[in-house]
C-alpha cells in the first residue's frame, strides 16, 4: 500500500467465485487478498485505457486474435 494504511472490508461472493479466487491464489502463491488487489489493478488499467480509446486484444496459442469489449 502506498499510504501504509489499510481499510478492512466485508464482501459477499458466490461459492463459484471463491473457488476461482482460491485456485488463482494457489497457482500464484499469493493470498486471496493479493489476487483481489491484482484484479482491481488490472481492471483499473483496462478501464483507463478503454476510456482513452484504446482497444484490448488477446492472442491465443494458435495465433487467433480476439478483441475484449468492455
Amino acid at each position: 500500500m502506498a499510504s501504509g494504511s489499510v481499510v478492512k472490508m466485508s464482501v459477499n461472493f458466490a461459492p463459484s467465485v471463491i473457488r476461482v479466487l482460491r485456485r488463482l491464489s494457489q497457482r500464484r502463491g499469493v493470498t486471496m487478498t493479493e489476487v483481489l488487489r491484482q484484479a482491481i489493478g488490472t481492471e483499473a488499467y483496462l478501464d483507463e485505457q478503454a476510456r482513452a480509446g484504446a482497444s484490448v486484444f488477446i492472442e491465443d496459442r494458435r495465433g487467433r486474435v480476439r478483441q475484449l469489449v468492455f
